[in-house]
Parts: structure tokens; sequence; C-alpha cells
């Protein structure tokens, strides 16, 4: 194995020009295609494939009700007198800035209930009355067409028709003016799931009238997290805008989605960030050069764009949940590089460092790669996408430490005999007292953790 990295280096050894073209060029291509890569945010990923999860999966995925976002309007003093004619005001106003300024994001707002569909009920269950009907009602049809009853319902008809209501309620009188189809609809009574409801002009309002209902279909899928967090932001400023007595608040499947997406994206940023900046500050602190923990990190960086390129060609997408969990890989991965540049400060020889490192890394690498590449076995997507990412990330980063870090690491300045007070105190109490030796690890072990 130590021939074919010897051979790499000795032929780039000659054309460094070449070598830097070579190293920028994959870095750019890898770069370019990891920047292609779908990142999903469904927390859903972490469980197993299961008969009974998918089931569950395609039921939210396929609702038609877990679509919507719920907004309800409120007053902002909860223990004042009810007043449904502010929130009635409010709610149009609020609608009709969001066809202002987020119509491109909202496919349909519903906050009032259509006449048309009550309309279209009523047609529906008179047309199929006896379906709807029981022994019971039919004793009660025989009491609606006595002529007292009958001559009773025509006068309220009448008054009905030469009323405003009438408009709207001609063609159902007309249709049954005795009443009977309501027998039917009573019965739809039975599917309301709550019963503290009710219509205010034509508004969803609590009974106590002091919440009212409004109900927005975005035009992404809940999943679409970049689209619907910009509708989310737009909601959120027309309602911190309002300085009435009246406040708003939301709630559904698309804002649980777009909070756990930011969630994510944050956590994955703090572990991330802490990991790096601990590296960095240790490297610093180990090797006492300004350069070192740049150089030592190259192959680290390498080996992730490497990775998140190998998989946009492998399935195109990746867990954010798995990348979160990076930071245990950047952990593995600077341990390459860190060998590498730590060897080369005791043989101060680069053709020696590729004998003695090339046989124990690449072997030691393919046990650690194999082991996360077992993971495409579990039934969990986000594990699946944990062992790819972690694999192809060290695969990049021992490639890169045995054919280009070489390179980087043998300047003149780094060719120069280390002297005995170049090393840091961190190597100077490892050779000191072997004693001293277990309070080093405890140190390095509790920075770890």
């Amino acid at each position: 194995m130590e021939k074919i990295f010897l051979s790499i280096y000795r032929y780039f050894k000659k054309r460094k020009v070449a070598l830097y073209i070579v190293f920028v060029t994959i870095f750019l291509l890898a770069g370019w295609f990891a920047l292609k890569v779908k990142f999903e945010e469904d927390i859903s990923k972490i469980l197993p494939k299961d008969k009974k999860i998918e089931k569950l999966n395609e039921v939210f995925q396929n609702s038609k009700f877990m679509d919507k976002l719920v907004v309800t309007v409120s007053l902002k003093d909860t223990a004042a007198e009810a007043q449904p004619d502010s929130l009635v005001a409010y709610i149009d106003t609020l609608v009709e800035r969001l066809h202002e300024r987020l119509d491109s994001f909202i496919t349909n707002i519903n906050y009032k209930v259509d006449d048309g569909i009550a309309l279209e009920l009523f047609g529906t269950v008179s047309d199929h009355l006896p379906v709807y009907l029981n022994e019971k009602d039919y004793e009660k049809i025989d009491s609606l067409i006595t002529p007292e009853k009958v001559k009773e319902t025509l006068e309220q008809d009448f008054r009905t028709l030469t009323s405003p209501a009438g408009f709207a309620l001609k063609s159902m009188i007309s249709k049954d003016p005795v009443g009977i189809t309501f027998l039917g609809l009573k019965k739809l009574q039975q599917l309301q799931y709550d019963e503290n409801f009710e219509l205010y002009d034509n508004y969803i309002l609590t009974k106590d009238r002091k919440h009212l209902m409004l109900f927005i279909t975005p035009k992404y899928p809940p999943n679409n997290t970049g689209k619907n967090a910009l509708l989310l932001e737009g909601l959120d400023s027309l309602i911190d805008n309002n300085s009435g007595v009246v406040t708003a608040s939301y709630f559904g499947a698309t804002a649980v989605s777009v909070g756990n997406a930011l969630q994510l994206r944050k956590d994955t940023m703090l572990t991330q960030g802490i990991t790096v900046l601990f590296i960095v500050v240790f490297l610093g602190l180990y090797f006492r050069r300004k350069r070192a923990p740049v150089i030592i990190l190259i192959p680290v960086l390498f080996g992730a764009v490497f990775s998140l390129a190998a998989i946009y060609f492998l399935k195109g997408s990746i867990s954010v949940i798995a990348l979160g969990t990076g930071s245990v890989v950047l952990g593995i991965a600077v341990n390459y590089s860190l060998h590498v540049f730590n060897h080369y400060r005791h043989t101060n020889n680069i053709e020696e460092l590729i004998r003695d490192l090339a046989s124990p890394m690449t072997i030691g690498s393919f046990t650690t790669i194999g082991g996360f590449l077992c993971l495409q076995f579990v039934e969990s997507e986000m594990l699946k996408d944990l062992g790819l990412f972690a694999a192809f990330s060290l695969i990049g980063a021992s490639l890169c430490s045995l054919i280009f870090l070489p390179h980087f690491m043998a300047s003149k300045k780094e060719q120069s005999a280390h002297k005995a007070d170049e090393f840091s105190w961190i190597d100077k109490i490892a050779s000191s007292k072997p004693e001293y030796n277990k309070y080093l690890v405890i140190i390095i072990a509790v920075l770890t953790i």
C-alpha cells in the first residue's frame, strides 16, 4: 500500500502546480455537487421502518386536515367580555393582508361558512332522504303534514321569504316547504366532534364568542420548510404589527415542521461549531503553530464535502439529524490528519512518514468505514444517512491525509529540525514522569466530553 502512496507523492513532488490544480478541482467539483444535496428535516426519519409506523405516516401525509394551518383569533385580555364584532373586523383585515402579501404561498383561506356548501348539503340530503331516516322519523313526518302544522309552517315560510334571509333560503323552502329534510340534517349533527363552536354571521366562533377560527391551506406541503418558513415569517409580522385589542396564534403540521427544521439547524450549527472550536484551540495549544489547525482541518473539510457529493449521486438527500451527529465523525476524521502531522514532527521525512502510516491508516480506516456502512442494514433512514455520511467522510479524509496533506506540510519552515523547546506543554507533560500521564488523559477526556 505504501508503494502506491509513495509513487503519488514522488509524482506530485516534482509537479507542485499540478498538485494544487488537482486538489482545487476535486474540491470545487465535490463542493458543487454537495450544494445540490437536498436536506431532509423530517423528524420521523429517525423512527425505524415498520408497517404500523408507515401506515401512521401515510395517514398524516394524506390527511386533508393535516395540511391546514389553523389560526385562532382571540382577545388580548382573556378576562374581558366577548367582542365578536372586533374579532370579525380583525379577521377580515388579516385575510385581506394575507392575500396582498402572502398569496403566492397560500392555496386557500377558509374563515366563513359558504352558503353554497349549505345549499349543496341540503340538496344531497333531500335527494337521498330515506337513507337518513328511521322509524321514529316517519312518525314525526305524520305530525308535520297535518293540516294545522302545514298551515303554521307555510306562514313561517312566508315570513322568511319576505325577510332578507329569504334571498338565500328561497330554494330550500321551495324544494321542501314542510321541512321534512331537516329531520335528515339533524342526523349529521352526530358527526360534530366538538359542540363548543357556533356560527356568527357565517364566522366560526367558540360558544363564549371569545375565539374565532381561520383555516389556511399552504401552497407547499409541510416538508417544504424553506417556502413555509417564509409564509410563517410573513404571518408573524402581520400578527405582531397589530396594536389593537385582538391577537392571533396558529398551529398545524406546517408550523411544527418549520419549528423542527429551525431547531435542527440551530442544534447542528451549535454542535459542529463547538466541536470545530475545541479542535482548533486544542491543536493550536498542542502544536503551538498558527497554521497547524488549518492544515489539520483541511482533510476533515475535504472529507465532508466529498461525502456530500457522494450522497448526491447515491440518493440525492440526507437527513439534517444525521449531519447534526456529524460532530462524532468530525472527531474521528481529524485523527487521520493528526496522526500524519504529529508523526512528521518526529520523523521530519515525508517518505518515511508515508512508509510508516500508509498500511496502518488504510487498514484502520477500512474497519471504521466498514462499521459505519453496517448501518445500512438497520431500519432507520436517519441511521442509514449517518452511516453513509460518516463512511464517505472518512474515505475522503484518509485519502486527503495520505495524498495531499504531506505536500502541504513539507515547507521549508516545517523541514527544519524541531528543538526541544518547540514542543508544547502537553508534550512536556507526556514525556515527564509516568504518573503525570494519567492526569493528561483525564484532562483530554473531560474536554472531549
